[in-house]
Parts: structure tokens; sequence; C-alpha cells
């Protein structure tokens, strides 16, 4: 072969539409930077405890960087939020409208449960670090009330958590809203709990619970309130509509 058809590297300056993709790359790659570094110190430290320089300093980028892609730090916990609640709502979603469309005219308290709770951990089971800072993050902002500085108390869960509450309310028809609203109170905050992996039940129970067993957390709260939207007593107040 000779060297005239063997192909040369293309050593010519780049077409705008590949600078424009490589500046869309690194801008990307710095984003997905700060917020896995504002995640892992938000999971460790809470929202209020953590400055921009911090999360400048553990991204190894400029804080006005960081200004300039999400303007406050109120901004950098909203994107750290929608970063990942797409996959988790996406989960639960699916979960809860195969176990509706499976059983429909059949559907259990505990099969329910279970259908919300089992994409729930299955996150956190997955096991990388990214997500078990997410769940940390969420139990720190579900456990305290809404700083100032965040300035709403919407969630970008609420739309699952209301479809959830529905599907309650088909499988426990006698009982009032609030109180399945209650139930859901309840069971959300032992999975708070959980997320947080504080360890204190480890410290109570003298080792026989491990407070990281997302496993067997899951399989605990399954029974518990599987058992729990069950014996829940007829409730229906006078005049409200099932």
């Amino acid at each position: 072969m000779s060297k005239s058809m063997i192909a040369k590297p293309d050593t010519g300056p780049a077409s705008p539409a590949r600078r424009r993709r490589r500046q869309a790359d690194r801008r990307e790659e710095s984003r997905e930077r700060i917020l896995d570094a504002a995640e892992a110190l938000f999971a460790g430290a809470g929202f209020e405890a953590v400055s921009m320089r911090q999360i400048a300093t553990e991204s190894g980028v400029d804080t006005a960087l960081i200004h300039y892609y999400f303007g406050t730090k109120a901004g950098v916990i909203d994107a750290v939020l929608e970063r990942r609640a797409d996959m988790v709502n996406a989960r639960r979603t699916a979960s809860l409208d195969a176990y509706a469309r499976e059983h429909a005219g059949k559907m259990t308290g505990p099969g329910l449960v279970r259908a919300y709770l089992e994409p729930t951990f299955s996150f956190i089971l997955d096991g990388t670090p990214g997500h078990r800072h997410y769940g940390s993050v969420i139990a720190r902002l579900n456990s305290a009330p809404i700083p100032a500085e965040i300035g709403h108390d919407s969630s970008p869960f609420d739309a699952v958590t209301q479809r959830f509450v529905e599907l309650l309310r088909e499988v426990r028809p006698d009982c009032s809203l609030a109180d399945l609203y209650w139930f859901y109170h309840m069971m959300s905050g032992a999975i708070t709990l959980s997320l947080a992996q504080t360890g204190r039940i480890d410290h109570l129970s003298g080792g026989l619970c491990n407070s990281a067993d997302a496993a067997t957390i899951l399989e605990r709260m399954c029974e518990i309130f599987g058992q729990g939207i069950e014996a829940l007593p007829p409730t229906m107040a006078d005049g409200e509509n099932p």
C-alpha cells in the first residue's frame, strides 16, 4: 500500500458543530460534577450547613460557575432533587400501575404497599454512592421544616404520592381520606428514617438490627405497613364521598 493511500488523522480545525458539541459536553460534565459534589455535601451536613464555596471546592470549579448554572444554593438543591427524581418517580409509577392493572378489582393493602415500597428501596439497593447520597438528602429534607431559602414546600414526588393515596382509597374506601393521608405520613416517616441510616436502631438492638440493611428494612416495612393498612378501622365521616 502506498503512503499516499494511508489515512492521515484529521488535524485541521474542528467544525463549528463539533466545537459546539465539545462545549456542550464540557458544560454538562461541569454541571454533573457540581451536582455530585453538592449531593454528597448535602447528604452529610444538610442544606443549611453547606456553603456555595464548599460546593465549588469539592467540585473543583469556580463559585461563579455554580451561580451561572444554578443561580443560588436553592437552585442547586432543586437541581439535585430533580436530577434523580424522574428515575425514582418512573419506577414507582410503573410499579403502582402494573400492580393496579394486574390486580384490577382485587388489589390488597399489603400488595399495594409493596408495589410502592419496592421501587423506593431498589433505588438504594442499586448500591451506587450517588443513590445513597440522594436518599440521605431526601431524608434530611423530609425530616425538617423547609428552609426559608428554598422558598417552596412542593416536592417532585407529590404526583406519585397522590397516585398511591388514590389507590389506597380503592383498597380501603371505608376509610376517610384524612386517615389515608395519615397512613402515608406514618409510612413516609419510616422511609425517611430508614434512608437516613442514623445507626440508632443498631445501638438500641445491640447489633440485632442494621440500619444500612435496606433489603431487610424493605421486608419489615412491607409486613408492618401492609398489615397496618388492612387494620385501619372504618372511619368514613358522614357525608364524605368515597
